[in-house]
């Protein structure tokens, strides 16, 4: 008994401690792969299979041409990361995508092997006989992974897409005729150094990039991130076109284009209105919302497009970016939208209009009034006097001129209203306009200051003896220049076209497509000579006044140019010329002389006036909203009725009882419904013309003379006060500043702002410019 009792204490002591007397039915060591509920066999340290890429694309290599494997991922039997000391790789071709078994190199071809004179293997690539198909794997452990396909073609020259027929619309694939989706794969084609398209089953996978991915995306099976399996589907987003380009074998090829659909117009409302006839009212306390509708050419609906928004008074009545109209003091204020190439509705210069991109589009006008009263603060300054002579109408007693280092031949406010630019022939001199006080002297951009932009940021200047106009930013120093010699200058409200109008030549700027120059051949009665406006650098003989003038339509689509025939340009692009598209083409002719222009804010006239006649040309016109004309030659305009977008009527009222020997200034109020003609005249009364022009199209508005007080003779320059309420006028004989009322039109008061010539006599103000200063 004593042996049995031993032999079964033996047998349970040799058990391994890894079982028990139970069995293992119910056991699973950690290190084991678990299948059916057990854990045997394989382990979890163990490789079980290897993923190697790029599998889904394969990879493309032209004759001769070297690549290389993904690194490989070894993987257990329930998807984790097992370590690889070493793989080793194989091809199915050694003579047609041959592999270093140890590194994955790949040669289209076959690679050197033991090769005399001392050349390691594996570093010269031998081009194949022909093209094919090969598949590669790694190994380890005796598993072998998935097989990549490696494709071996003659060398890529070129890669082509098919062109489209038809835009696309935002958020939608592109399709075929049949409506089915068309994957840019369907129509691509690789050529050869023979100028033959490669065989599609020995190229492989075509990667596509758009160069401006807001027009589209494009999916790549390669891409890591792509969710759909369709290589090359196109979706549309944002309008405009751009260039595909197409990467195979490490080639990249501009192969072709994509379009998304345009705009074919822009519908803005502000509470359900477009303030036309009554202005639609916003207080300073309230912003408002702009509502924009933008349908494409197949009348789907754009959203998401970045639209520039322009207030013709931004001081007083601004709009952001997003279409929010904020006001800070009273006036009335048009505002438009426009869709402009650049950074709305883009395209490559060499397809400008094609499918109607690259085109701008504008909106209709929206009205907006701020109601109430607003004083004044104004500048006065001569091309006369080295002064000048700030008016702050909420401030007692007189002004007090501040002198300038030299006498000024022009004067223009930014937008901001923060600084003052005064020209001369020696150098740019910039006022703070809040302390009215000299911040810089720059004697590198001399000349006369034509305009400033909407942003504040760059001020145009004509050295127009030597002919230079710079492009002068403030803030920086710094200038861009081009040559030529100018007389006035406009930007549009979005600032993004600069208009600039000379003797000789018509220049434009755009920031997209740089500058551009057309001949002016309008003349005219009083066009500036180059010794009137140089002078031989003395500025008391220099003629502020002189044509031709500029002035852009509202909506700004295109400038009118004063002349013997006042002709206008437009902004949509003549794209039929063979070399390069015409960016501002000729838009019509209106056979009536002008010597100075402005529009007014209602976009319903361009006004215009003559000396020699004393006349007012009242221009009714029908500014074109919307798309450009489809067939690529730029806008027309054409004398009609105003049924038609751009017909034109024209109406002249003779200026009774006065005589000027040139016309200054006509100058038109935030309203629309008065205008102001200013004159020089060797016998003067001291009558002021004011202008109301109808409502109605093609019929001419009324002219009454406003008597000036005692000792005005000439009225020779004048501003509107933002509120719309009074006119300032400066006059010769008195050489005061009038102050008119502008609804009774009367003279209401007279200020001296003490401007004396170097001999200290008193002289005329020549340039007054304005900002509001309170509400009231």
């Amino acid at each position: 008994m004593q042996r049995f009792f031993a032999l079964i204490a033996l047998f349970v002591l040799s058990i391994p401690v890894g079982i028990s007397i139970a069995g293992c039915a119910g056991s699973n060591p950690k290190d084991f792969c678990i299948k059916n509920g057990f854990g045997f066999g394989e382990k979890v340290t163990d490789l079980d299979h290897i993923n190697l890429g790029p599998a889904s694309t394969g990879i493309s290599l032209s004759y001769g041409q070297t690549g290389q494997l993904n690194q490989p991922t070894g993987l257990n039997c329930n998807g984790g990361s097992v370590s690889v000391a070493h793989y080793v790789y194989g091809t199915t071709n050694l003579n047609l995508a041959d592999i270093n078994p140890s590194t994955g190199a790949i040669c289209a071809g076959s690679w050197n092997r033991h090769s005399a004179s001392g050349i390691p293997d594996f570093t010269i690539c031998t081009p194949p006989t022909g093209a094919g198909v090969a598949q590669v794997t790694a190994s380890a452990s005796a598993v072998t992974s998935n097989p990549v396909n490696v494709y071996i073609h003659p060398p890529i020259t070129a890669v082509t897409i098919g062109s489209q027929t038809a835009c696309v619309s935002q958020n939608q694939v592109l399709t075929d005729q049949n409506g089915n989706q068309a994957p840019l794969t369907n129509t691509t084609q690789v050529f050869g150094p023979d100028g033959m398209p490669i065989p599609a089953q020995f190229v492989g996978t075509v990667t596509y990039t758009p160069v401006n991915s807001t027009v589209v995306t494009i999916n790549n099976t390669s891409d890591s991130t792509s969710t759909s399996p369709v290589n090359g589907l196109a979706t549309a987003h944002l309008p405009g076109s751009t260039v595909i380009n197409a990467t195979i074998a490490g080639t990249t090829s501009a192969a072709g284009y994509f379009f998304t659909c345009p705009p074919t117009s822009i519908g803005l409302t502000l509470n359900g209105s477009t303030g036309i006839p009554t202005p639609v009212t916003v207080s300073a306390s309230s912003p408002q919302n702009l509502v924009a509708t933008i349908p494409d050419t197949t009348g789907a609906t754009i959203t998401g497009l970045s639209l520039d928004y322009t207030s013709t008074q931004p001081k007083q009545i601004a709009v952001s970016s997003s279409g929010t109209v904020t006001a800070t003091f009273p006036t009335t204020t048009t505002v438009t939208a426009i869709c402009q190439p650049g950074t709305c509705n883009p395209a490559p210069v060499n397809i400008i209009g094609q499918l109607g991109t690259g085109l701008p589009v504008t909106s209709n006008a929206v009205i907006v009034n701020t109601p109430g009263r607003s004083s004044s603060k104004l500048w006065l300054a001569s091309s006369q006097s080295s002064y000048f002579t700030p008016l702050d109408l909420t401030a007692t007693g007189s002004p007090t001129p501040i002198k300038l280092p030299y006498i000024p031949n022009s004067m223009v406010l930014d937008q901001n209203g923060t600084n003052l630019y005064f020209g001369s022939y020696h150098e740019l001199m910039l006022v703070n306009a809040g302390t009215n006080t000299l911040a810089k002297e720059d004697p590198n951009v001399p000349g006369v200051v034509l305009a400033v932009s909407p942003d504040s940021s760059t001020a145009v200047i004509n050295d127009q003896v030597n002919q230079i106009i710079y492009l002068y930013s403030a803030s920086k120093g710094s200038f861009t220049s081009v040559g030529g010699l100018a007389t006035r200058a406009q930007y549009s409200p979005d600032g993004k076209n600069l208009y600039i109008i000379g003797p000789n030549n018509f220049y434009v700027f755009n920031a997209a497509t740089g500058w551009s120059t057309y001949t002016n051949s309008n003349g005219g009665a009083n066009v500036c000579t180059v010794s009137q406006l140089n002078n031989n650098n003395d500025p008391t003989k220099y003629d502020p006044f002189c044509s031709p003038d500029i002035t852009v339509t509202i909506p700004s689509v295109g400038p009118f140019i004063s002349g013997s025939n006042t002709t206008v340009n437009g902004f949509c692009p003549n794209t039929t010329n063979q070399n390069r598209p015409i960016f501002y083409p000729q838009a019509g002719t209106v056979a009536i002389a002008t010597d100075h222009l402005t529009a007014t804010n209602d976009g319903s006239h361009i006004l215009g006036a003559t000396a020699n006649p004393a006349q007012i040309a009242d221009i009714s016109v029908k500014v074109p909203i919307g798309a450009c004309p489809t067939n690529n030659l730029g806008l027309k305009f054409q004398q009609g009725s105003g049924t038609n977008p751009g017909d034109f009527a024209i109406n002249t009222t003779a200026l009774s009882n006065i005589a000027p020997s040139e016309i200054t200034e006509i100058v038109s109020s935030p309203t629309a419904t008065t205008s102001f003609v200013t004159y020089n005249a060797a016998n003067a009364s001291g009558l002021l013309p004011a202008y109301n022009p109808s409502t109605t199209f093609g019929v001419a508005g009324t002219v009454t003379n406003v008597q000036l007080s005692t000792g005005a003779l000439a009225p020779l320059s004048g501003v509107f006060s933002p509120d719309d309420s009074t006119f300032f006028v400066g006059t010769s004989g008195d050489n005061l500043l009038h102050v008119i009322d502008v609804p009774s039109l009367t003279d209401t008061q007279t200020i001296n702002p003490k401007l004396t010539n170097p001999s200290g006599a008193a002289v005329p103000v020549e340039f007054i410019v304005v900002q509001p200063r309170s509400t009231t």
